[in-house]
């Protein structure tokens, strides 16, 4: 089968990140750029997913799927990681993260409201 372990502490961890980065918003003197989109003016498939879970985290879910869809999807893959904490690994298919991936990048490429 096609599937990766992944360590729940490196997701937890990226959970602390993603808080920290909440906190510190109002302050950053501009948001930090995707380094695809800064050299070529093509967003990833990741673009705007930062902007997406600040979004979030502060309760404005409108604004979160405007930037991207995808920010959903890790706040909760985060949340469910703290969830199970006693779990030291979690197994994740990889067709359905490519899949997800490639219908966020389309996503950002054609309809999305930030870039279009």
């Amino acid at each position: 089968m096609n599937e990766a372990g992944v360590d729940l502490r490196f997701v937890r961890g990226a959970g602390l990140v993603m808080a920290g980065v909440a906190a510190a918003w109002p302050v950053l003197p501009h948001p930090p750029l995707c380094p695809l989109l800064a050299t070529t003016g093509i967003p990833c498939p990741l673009c705007g997913a930062t902007r997406s879970v600040v979004a979030l985290l502060r309760g404005d879910v409108m604004a979160s799927l405007r930037y991207s869809p995808i920010g959903i999807l890790v706040v909760i893959a985060v949340v469910g990681a703290w969830v199970a904490w006693r779990r030291k690994a979690l197994t994740i298919p990889a067709i359905p993260i490519a899949v997800i991936l490639a219908f966020v990048w389309a996503w950002n490429l054609t309809a999305n409201p930030t870039f279009n």
